[in-house]
């Protein structure tokens, strides 16, 4: 083998400049042809595969999108039997159904991408459905997953077809999945809105849900309501429909507030309308204003909406307590002295002191002489004492004194006392002396001082007292000055006072009475109605219900809180500005005293009503009444409009408001024209609901010829309560010509009563304006008949009596209206009037008032359904049975036919220990339309909306709708009992206005529309 070096090889070799121009050129041409040609093809196809697939995402969050607005806005939860109905299952039809709607949005979408890459062409696809199965495929192919409590929504498409093509041909062909997330809130809204329908169906045992709100606020109401028809206030129906209607409504927001966090605003307002009228009714009624429904009836209805909001309405029915006639009865009984001092002794009091000598008294020095020891042999036969003292003058210390006594005279002495006693000792014939000395050194601080008289109020130093001047520039007592100077002058001056004090004769105390200023009985009166104005006006709100569970007494919360107040209205000064000064403060003292006397009374019975009710619930095995107030408290607290309610924390910033429509679910039957989905000559029922009373009708005739035996006519009612129903048996004579001659008979022998029970108030009327006016006989008795003689009828006359307003009318027509003096001679009429009824000349006979409330009712309506004198006889003792019916038939040809307002229980006759009531309620509701609004946080607004219309689409583009199904409406039924016991005797409890069974309108068909067929499905 030869070997060449390339260096040493010259054949055939090329210059190394022409090889650099060679490659330079070639350089330059390889470059121009990478400009105008493609050598890789297959780039262009995967660009265009990947910009498709890259908007196949972008179509997928769209037809998302898309869908959920669609699917909220017309929801399906009940699949229909159509091809398309039948791919949703029963259990998650709303999630297929929004699956569904997703697949084919996707696919609408997706006609629509299309993206190129050069001369390729790439598209994105999936199969249109044509049929059942491929419609359950395209279903299929969409799975979801709802993140963040339902406001993410993560969906996942399965089996994207991506096609490439370049000049017809098929270049690439691949499957995708997608999966995006997409922050919408539809399944949220409808999770919530599912809930929400839950809890408004579920049972008691969940204190959140309807029916526990329904059962404890018709437990409380029907509580309250019936101890007040027990004590006497003019209640016809314990429990209403109304109330129902209220509780329900007050349960729904409640339900709203739990599951959504929020509440409708405009069922707030309505329900707050709802609860003034029903509450103008209940209120009213148990004062006995006759005013009572036409002033209800004027307040919007609950679903109006014409007109601005009605102002703030309260969470819950509310008591304003104040002092008002507690404060009347304190000023009244110390003008005039009754139950304790009166304002004139008072002030006489204030002007009354006492001079006396106070003293300290020390021993500072006691020595003795040792006694003598003169044997056992000898005997004490004789002992002498010689006494003296001496006094010096000591630098002067006063003792201490009351903050409001003046020292008159002041000064401190040593008083030296020696004491020599001399022994005289036998022993046989013998005798002899021995003599013992004590020396005591007292030191005596003394001071004649001027006590003033214990008044109320605070002490306090009273400057000027012992010398004129201070308010009215009155003398005070100025004369004590010279009585304590004569104290001092007649024991010797201080030297001899001191000697006596100092031996324990110290001066008997003397009495002075200072003069009063001109002007201070006017002064003081009109600070004391000044005050009187303020004390009578204070008052507080207190929760109705929460005085019906005990768990507060006005009465006790207005004295403590008077009681908390009473230094800075009491108002002593630093120090008292002379005796007129303190006379005023304590004329304010007195006068508080005794309004808090008067408080602490109402509160003791208070609290002793109250208890009664909560040992008779306790009886009954119902429970207490504050646990069923305090569940009941909880429902109204969403009627609050002032403020928002307090809401649990929204997920992802999202808010979501329910919008129910109509916004109340009232009782009466409502327009089509004003309901969604259903026809305009329509009517619609939203609320529907029933009550019935066991033991209805007045608690008269029926009840007290069983116990007349035991009571005979002893029981009574209030002038107030008569009075009442005479003016029911007035306007039904009125309505019916007077042609009843059964109601004719028992209204006048009951207006006969009344004119009697009247009669003591008039005279108490005349003797005070005896005692406190200057008119003569003929004067007064022209102002009673004047006065009284406005109210031309016996009834009106015995309520003017009992409410106040003939108190004011005789003040002011006795004396000079707008004064002081009319104002005083009103509050002791109207004291006046308060303690005459307390004596049983001011009551009616209970069986004469009810026996003409009986036959007023039977004239105005039919006897009580036969049904329901059925339950009440199965419901009742058969001893007890036997015994009404028999002493019915005695009485009436209708056996049974009037039912007490409430039923003895057993045994009867004789005694019994409880008066109870059943009410059984049952309550239906609907929406015709509910929505609930999401806003807020990063999702989009969207609205979900269930009206009970059917929802249909074209789904197969054949130009036909088909019905998928239909987002059922929110409905609920609720049911509970109601128990109510009083004490025996009284008036009884229940419904007295003789419905035993009152059903509102379209109970019989249900809630909803009165005719199926108006409740458009389409």
């Amino acid at each position: 083998m030869v070997t060449v070096r390339l260096a040493e090889d010259d054949l055939g070799r090329v210059p190394f400049a022409l090889l650099g121009v060679l490659l330079l050129v070639g350089s330059a041409t390889f470059s121009g042809a990478l400009s105008t040609h493609d050598p890789v093809t297959d780039r262009r196809v995967e660009d265009a595969v990947e910009r498709a697939t890259a908007q196949t995402d972008a179509a997928v969050r769209a037809a998302v999108r898309d869908a959920a607005r669609e699917v909220a806005a017309n929801p399906v939860t009940t699949p229909a039997n159509t091809t398309v109905g039948r791919v949703l299952s029963e259990n998650q039809t709303f999630r297929d159904y929004l699956r569904l709607r997703i697949a084919l949005a996707t696919e609408e979408r997706l006609r629509a991408l299309s993206a190129r890459r050069g001369d390729v062409h790439a598209t994105a696809s999936i199969l249109r459905p044509t049929n059942e199965s491929t419609l359950r495929s395209a279903m299929d192919r969409v799975s979801l997953e709802g993140r963040e409590n339902g406001t993410m929504l993560v969906v996942t498409v399965e089996n994207i077809t991506v096609k490439a093509q370049r000049d017809g041909a098929r270049v690439a062909d691949e499957s995708v999945t997608t999966t995006v997330g997409v922050r919408t809130p539809v399944l949220a809204l409808h999770n919530r809105t599912e809930t929400f329908e839950r809890r408004l169906d579920a049972g008691a045992t969940n204190g959140g849900t309807l029916d526990a709100t329904v059962t404890t606020a018709l437990w409380a109401a029907a509580w309250t309501r019936g101890w007040s028809q027990y004590a006497g206030a003019p209640i016809e129906n314990v429990v209403s429909n109304e109330h129902a209607a209220l509780a329900t409504n007050a349960g729904v927001l409640l339900t709203e507030q739990q599951t959504f966090g929020s509440t409708d605003a405009d069922a707030r307002h309505a329900v707050g309308r709802a609860a003034v009228r029903t509450g103008v009714r209940s209120l009213l009624a148990q004062t006995g204003a006759t005013g009572a429904p036409a002033l209800a009836d004027a307040l919007p209805a609950p679903n109006e909406v014409d007109g601005p909001p009605l102002p703030t309405v309260s969470t819950d029915r509310t008591i304003e307590a104040s002092v008002g006639s507690a404060a009347d009865h304190g000023l009244v009984s110390l003008l005039d002295g009754t139950d304790g001092d009166s304002l004139d002794d008072v002030v006489a009091d204030t002007h009354r002191a006492t001079v006396s000598v106070e003293s300290n008294v020390h021993v500072v020095q006691h020595t003795s002489d040792p006694p003598v020891d003169a044997g056992s042999d000898w005997r004490l036969v004789a002992t002498t004492t010689e006494t003296n003292s001496s006094v010096t003058t000591l630098p002067t210390r006063a003792p201490a004194v009351a903050p409001d006594t003046a020292v008159a005279a002041v000064a401190s002495r040593m008083v030296t006392t020696r004491e020599q006693t001399t022994k005289t000792w036998r022993l046989g014939n013998e005798t002899f002396e021995s003599e013992e000395q004590t020396v005591k050194k007292t030191r005596v601080d003394v001071a004649v001082v001027v006590e003033p008289n214990a008044v109320p109020g605070p002490a306090r130093p009273i400057d000027p007292l012992l010398t004129p001047g201070g308010q009215l520039d009155g003398e005070n007592v100025a004369a004590a000055a010279s009585v304590a100077d004569d104290i001092v002058s007649t024991r010797g001056g201080f030297d001899g006072l001191a000697r006596d004090v100092a031996e324990g004769d110290v001066p008997s105390p003397e009495s002075v009475v200072a003069p009063r200023p001109s002007g201070l009985d006017a002064w003081i009166r009109a600070d004391l109605v000044s005050l009187h104005q303020r004390v009578r006006n204070r008052s507080l709100t207190v929760s109705a219900r929460a005085v019906a569970a005990g768990e507060v007494n006005p009465a006790a919360e207005l004295a403590a809180d008077l009681r908390s107040d009473r230094d800075e209205l009491v108002g002593a000064p630093a120090a008292y500005d002379g005796v007129a000064d303190r006379a005023r403060v304590a004329v304010r003292a007195a006068y508080l005293d005794r309004v808090l006397v008067e408080l602490d009374h109402r509160a003791n019975q208070t609290a002793a009503a109250t208890g009664a009710a909560d040992e008779a619930a306790q009886d009954a095995n119902v429970g207490s009444l504050s646990s069923a107030v305090a569940a009941e408290r909880t429902a109204r607290q969403v009627l609050e409009t002032t403020r928002p309610a307090q809401q649990p924390g929204r997920p992802g910033g999202v808010r979501f408001v329910p919008d129910a429509d109509p916004m109340y679910l009232s009782l009466g039957g409502l327009s089509g024209a004003a309901v969604p989905s259903v026809d305009r000559a329509g009517t619609y029922h939203p609320l529907v609901a029933r009550n019935t009373n066991l033991f209805t009708v007045p608690y008269g005739d029926a009840t007290d010829t069983v116990l007349e035996p035991v009571f005979g006519a002893r029981r009574r009612v209030s002038l107030r309560v008569a009075a009442h129903a005479l003016l029911a048996a007035d306007d039904t004579l009125a309505a019916s010509n007077g042609t009843d001659d059964t109601l004719r008979e028992r209204h006048d022998e009951l207006e006969l009563a009344v004119v009697r029970a009247t009669v003591p108030a008039e005279e108490a009327a005349r003797d005070t304006l005896t005692t406190h006016t200057d008119l003569g006989v003929t004067e007064r008795q022209q102002v009673l008949e004047s006065t009284l003689g406005r109210w031309d009828d016996p009834a009106h006359r015995a309520l003017a009596v009992t409410n106040g307003s003939a108190a004011r009318a005789i003040a002011v027509s006795a004396t000079t209206p707008r004064t002081v003096e009319a104002d005083l001679l009103e509050l002791r009429l109207d004291d006046a009037f308060r303690s005459v009824r307390r004596s049983q000349s001011t009551t009616v006979p209970q069986r004469l008032t009810n026996r003409t409330v009986e036959s007023t009712r039977t004239a105005r309506q039919d006897v009580v359904a036969s049904a329901t004198t059925d339950v009440v006889r199965n419901a009742t003792e058969d001893a007890v049975e036997e015994r009404i019916d028999d002493t019915l038939d005695s009485r009436f040809d209708r056996s049974f036919r009037r039912v007490p307002a409430g039923m003895p229980v057993a045994p009867v006759p004789g005694y019994w220990y409880a008066t109870v009531n059943v009410w059984d309620v049952a309550v239906a509701g609907e929406f015709a339309q509910f929505r609930v609004h999401a806003r807020g946080g990063e999702t989009e607004s969207l609205t979900y909306a269930r009206d009970g219309s059917a929802v249909a689409f074209d789904w197969d583009r054949d130009g036909t709708r088909e019905t998928v199904g239909r987002g059922e409406r929110v409905t609920f039924d609720v049911e509970t009992a109601i128990v109510v016991a009083v004490p025996p005797s009284g008036i009884g409890v229940g419904d007295v206005d003789g419905d035993a069974d009152e059903r509102s309108a379209g109970w019989e068909g249900g809630a909803g529309c009165t005719v199926a067929t108006d409740c458009r499905a389409l």
